[in-house]
This record gives structure tokens, C-alpha cells and sequence, in this order.
């Protein structure tokens, strides 16, 4: 699961004024450094080693600069080198958000920068931007955003020099078979509610889940079991406490906390019926995304991120009020976010329950959906598109 948030209490005053050099557009040109938590086991460094792969299956000359330790995250995975791209032209794609771009600079020094067309790739979940992102901007031609949420959220604040483009993250297809027996699920209906604490309990909304799923089953003629799989929880004890204790002694709710391999979280998106995401907010929303290509039924929220890749044909959109953010972890502050209306969600959801055949067409028509705005070949020529010149040169990867 990608989602997972960065603290932007970073030391950007303190980048700002050690290395106060501002961007003037450099050609683009190769070689291509993609910078990132290659070598760390977080959501970021799913997100970057899926990136510089889809490069390189594209046949383009691509380094891995790992920055894992220079953040402080263990380098779990032999992936990518620790020492910096050499000065001079080229481009650098910066997959990380301006927190950890500043203090990259602040501790490693702008060589490696200068010169370079560098490129910012950031993640935000809000339609503003934070006001500590705003001095990354002095650091980077132009900024790849994962939406057209995300992307309007930095335009406002972005200088007029800097160009700023939508750039999702590529989801292939899920031709997992399920394991249903692997999970311990029965032949009920799983309805799946997936997400990581450190992305925050108000944000990703399990609460208001829990509330639809109870909605749904006293209107349900069918068994459904309400899946709860949540990562970060030792992170967030109290968030965590919270849940628990609103799930009480249900035993139509399962609350899920080990951590899967890659291969497992497949196995369990491919073994439930239905994905349930009544978040507040999202930037992208992968799970969503992953739960559409493997052919599942979902049901969001219909604002922020997800709507660039669902529709009401793809999909169950439910409706929401805005309301003002207010994050008990202290991620998320000011602004606006949605409020699922939990009894539609909960009508939605109980229809869904009932009725297998309509799952299963929603399912193929949301793996359509993925297969035309997500593929990696879709994202791929999006990226080299956007490389322009620096793309050409080609090399074959083993």
C-alpha cells in the first residue's frame, strides 16, 4: 500500500538559506536519475522503484539514486546506488515530496543538482499545498503530480516558471487467483476496508466504513464480513485503540494488522468481493486502483484523486459534504475535505451484497477503466513523453 504520510516539519528555513541557488531550466538531456527510497520498505519506495522500472522496460537509460539512509530509513533491499549522480547536465527526477527534497539538500549539498533538469514528484492529499512546501519550489523545474486534484493543489501555489503535469503511478493487472482459505475468509461477501494508519485514522475513514457496513447489513439478505487491513498501527497506538474499540466484540468484522508480501496483499485484493474506501481525501488512492484492476467492485468516495481513473460506470461514487479538516494525528490541517454520506454508502453497499452478477460487471468494467488510464505501457509513454530528448537514449535491461 503506497499511502503513507511524510511529517512536513522539515528543516526548510534552514536549506533555504545553506543553499539558496534558484532553478534556471536546464535542457533536457541524459543521462535520467531518479531519486527516491529505492533500497527502503515504504509506500515511497514502492512508488519509485515502480517508476524507474517502467522506465527501463521502456528500454530508458535510467540510475537509481537511493536516498534511504540520507532520510534515516534502513536500506532493507540491494536496490539502486547511495552515492549521488556526478554534476553536470542531464535531469533528476526527485521522487520524493519537499520535505525530504530540502533536507536532501540541506545534508548532501546541490551538486548534485545543479546543472540539471530536475523534476519533483509530489504526493499531497489536500487542495492546498502545505506553506513549508513553498521554498522546494526554488529547487526544481517542474513538479509531476499523481492527479488532477494533486496537481491543482500545487499549480496555486506553484511560480509561473514551473510547469506542473499529472503523472500516476502505473497499476498493472491482477491475475492473482484468490486464496480465500489463506485469510481464513468463509463464502460470505468480504468486503475489504484497506489503508495505513500513518496516512491517519481521519483521512482514510475506516470509522465511517465501519458505519456503512453496519448500515448495509441490516438491509442485506446475505452474509458479508467487513475486513479491516491497516499497516502503521504500532505508529499510531491510539488511532489504533480507537478502531478497535469501535469494532467491540463484532463478529462480522476482522481486523487484520500482519503485514503481507507483495504477493499476499495480491492474493488478498484477488480474494475479496468488494473494496469499501470512504476516505476524506485522497491524492491518488491507490488501493482503489489495485482493487479495480483486479476486478473487484468498489465503492469511494466521490471526490478528490480517485475520479481521475472512476466514473459511475467503473465504480460506486458516493455522494459527500465538504467539511473542515480536523486530524487528531496532526498530519492534515486547514482546508476542506469530503464527508461520505454513510447512509448512501451503506444502501450502495448492501446492493452489492445481493446482488454477485452486478458485482462482478462493475468488476469488469473497473479492470477496463485501470487497463486504459493505468496500464504501465499508458504511463510509461507519459513518462517518456514528457522526458522528451532525454528519453532517446536507449538501453536493452536484462
Amino acid at each position: 500500500m503506497l499511502c503513507q504520510a511524510v511529517s512536513v516539519r522539515m528543516p526548510a528555513v534552514r536549506a533555504y538559506r545553506l543553499y539558496g541557488w534558484r532553478r534556471s531550466h536546464s535542457p533536457l538531456r541524459p543521462p535520467i536519475t531518479v531519486a527516491g527510497f529505492h533500497g527502503a520498505v515504504l509506500g515511497l519506495g514502492e512508488a519509485v522503484r515502480s517508476a524507474t522500472s517502467a522506465l527501463r522496460d521502456a528500454g530508458v537509460d535510467v540510475c537509481a539514486w537511493d536516498i534511504s539512509e540520507n532520510m534515516g530509513h534502513r536500506r532493507q533491499l540491494p536496490v539502486g546506488d547511495t552515492n549521488p549522480p556526478a554534476p553536470g547536465p542531464g535531469v533528476l527526477i526527485a521522487q520524493m515530496n519537499p520535505p525530504e527534497l530540502i533536507r536532501l539538500i540541506s545534508t548532501t549539498g546541490s551538486t548534485a543538482f545543479e546543472g540539471k533538469y530536475v523534476i519533483g514528484c509530489w504526493a499531497w492529499e489536500l487542495p492546498e499545498i502545505p506553506t513549508l512546501w513553498r521554498p522546494a519550489f526554488r529547487y526544481v523545474d517542474e513538479v509531476w503530480a499523481l492527479s488532477e486534484f494533486t496537481a491543482g493543489a500545487i499549480r496555486r501555489a506553484a511560480p509561473s516558471r514551473v510547469k506542473v503535469r499529472v503523472m500516476p503511478l502505473a497499476v498493472p493487472l491482477n491475475d492473482e487467483p484468490p486464496d480465500r482459505e489463506r485469510f481464513g475468509f468463509g463464502a460470505e461477501t468480504i468486503v475489504l476496508c484497506a489503508f495505513d494508519f500513518r496516512s491517519t485514522l481521519a483521512r482514510k475513514n475506516p470509522l465511517g466504513a465501519l458505519d456503512a457496513f453496519r448500515r448495509a447489513k441490516r438491509r442485506a439478505k446475505g452474509r458479508a464480513t467487513l475486513v479491516f487491513k491497516t499497516i502503521g498501527g504500532s505508529d499510531a497506538p491510539s488511532a489504533l485503540h480507537e478502531l478497535k474499540q469501535a469494532i467491540g466484540d463484532d463478529p462480522s468484522v476482522m481486523l487484520m494488522t500482519e503485514p503481507l508480501s507483495a504477493a499476499d496483499r495480491d492474493r488478498l485484493l484477488a480474494s475479496c468481493d468488494i473494496l469499501l474506501s470512504l476516505h476524506r481525501s485522497e491524492g491518488f488512492g491507490l488501493l482503489p486502483a489495485e482493487a479495480m484492476a483486479a476486478g473487484k467492485a468498489v465503492i469511494a468516495t466521490a471526490w478528490s484523486g480517485n475520479l481521475d481513473f472512476m466514473d459511475d460506470a467503473s465504480a460506486v461514487l458516493i455522494p459527500y459534504r465538504l467539511s473542515p479538516v480536523e486530524d487528531k494525528q496532526s498530519v492534515y490541517s486547514g482546508g476542506l475535505w469530503a464527508e461520505a454520506d454513510t447512509e448512501a454508502a451503506g444502501q450502495a453497499l448492501a446492493k452489492l451484497i445481493d446482488d454477485p452478477e452486478h458485482r462482478d460487471r462493475l468488476g469488469a468494467e473497473a479492470r477496463h477503466m485501470v487497463q486504459r488510464r493505468l496500464a504501465p505501457s499508458v504511463v510509461t509513454k507519459l513518462m517518456r513523453d514528457a522526458l522528451g530528448p532525454a528519453a532517446a537514449s536507449k538501453r536493452v535491461w536484462p
